[in-house]
């Protein structure tokens, strides 16, 4: 019995052996293959990275590019002949473009009537002696009053030596912009089709910032 028993236990002392020497051998081999992957997973996203990294570069020259391009093409856009009327009698002056047709002087040299060939907008600029000594306040009314009577008005203000009156019709905006002074009143007159005011909106704008209303103070 003790011979017997002591070859039991040297079998399994062997199997014992075995199974340790297989699982160190699966668990070599599964380290091995970890390893393997993280190395591949490392190298993948390296490649990527370095793959998005040249994709960011080339879409950052390309807004270089547009961005160097667009004030020559924005200059080339703004740059719009004018030219400029003078009032010899009132003094005001008036920028418009180059290619609009501007009318004759009135009779009496007050003023004159300037548009393109379409007549889609027109814009008149007239002086008047300012002999009831009329302040802006009463002038503004007065144009006020008027853009009531014909029309719906809308924006409208007043300042110490100019006022600002807007009204439409349903067909025509009216844009009225006066400066008073103590020996007359230059008024720069705009009239648009409703349907265009979009187009029109920057071009009014144009023109009143190249209004000059010359000299106030002396009559005419």
């Amino acid at each position: 019995m003790r011979c017997i028993d002591w070859g039991l236990a040297l079998m399994v002392i062997e199997i014992t052996k075995k199974h340790i020497i297989v699982a160190i051998t699966c668990l070599a081999i599964g380290v091995a293959i970890g390893v393997g992957t993280v190395m591949l997973v490392n190298h993948e996203s390296k490649n990527m990275s370095q793959t998005e990294i040249t994709s960011a570069q080339v879409k950052l020259v390309e807004a270089s590019k547009q961005e160097t391009s667009t004030p020559t093409n924005q200059a080339t856009n703004n740059s719009i002949d004018v030219s400029m009327y003078r009032n010899a009698r009132f003094g005001f002056s008036v920028r418009y473009p180059s290619t609009w047709v501007r009318g004759q002087e009135s009779t009496n040299g007050d003023g004159c009537i300037i548009s393109p060939q379409d007549g889609t907008i027109e814009v008149t600029v007239s002086g008047s002696n300012n002999t009831l000594n009329e302040t802006t306040q009463a002038a503004y009314y007065r144009t006020l009053n008027v853009a009531k009577q014909r029309g719906i008005p809308g924006f409208h203000t007043v300042s110490d030596d100019w006022y600002v009156v807007t009204y439409t019709d349903g067909t025509f905006i009216y844009y009225v912009k006066g400066f008073v002074g103590a020996g007359s009143e230059n008024k720069l007159h705009i009239k648009y089709l409703q349907s265009k005011k979009d187009q029109y909106q920057d071009v009014v704008q144009q023109l009143e910032n190249g209004f000059n209303h010359g000299n106030l103070d002396a009559g005419h």
